[in-house]
């Protein structure tokens, strides 16, 4: 006898593979668009004037911006949670 939650099953394995494909496309758009945040900081604009252009604030330009650079190793990544942090010298 097959079981009837079988079609159920493969529709949502197709469903969670189709959702991790596109997360992996949104992660590389961001990233791609980081670039360019980066490519026309350096030809000269401000990061305020990128945020002025699309409404955010500056913070929002930095991490996209930040991000690439992290994955283009161009910036190490920074510790986020305190048990990563490297101990103080003094401590």
């Amino acid at each position: 006898m097959t079981d009837p939650m079988a079609p159920l099953d493969a529709a949502y394995a197709a469903l969670k593979r189709a959702e991790d494909q596109a997360a992996e496309l949104i992660t590389a758009a961001r990233l791609e668009f980081g670039r360019e945040i980066r490519r026309t900081r350096e030809r000269g604009t401000a990061q305020a004037e990128i945020a002025d252009h699309f409404g955010w604030k500056r913070e929002h330009v930095r991490r996209l911006q930040e991000a690439a650079d992290i994955a283009d190793g161009l910036k190490p990544a920074r510790a986020t949670n305190r048990s990563e942090r490297p101990e103080s010298a003094g401590a």
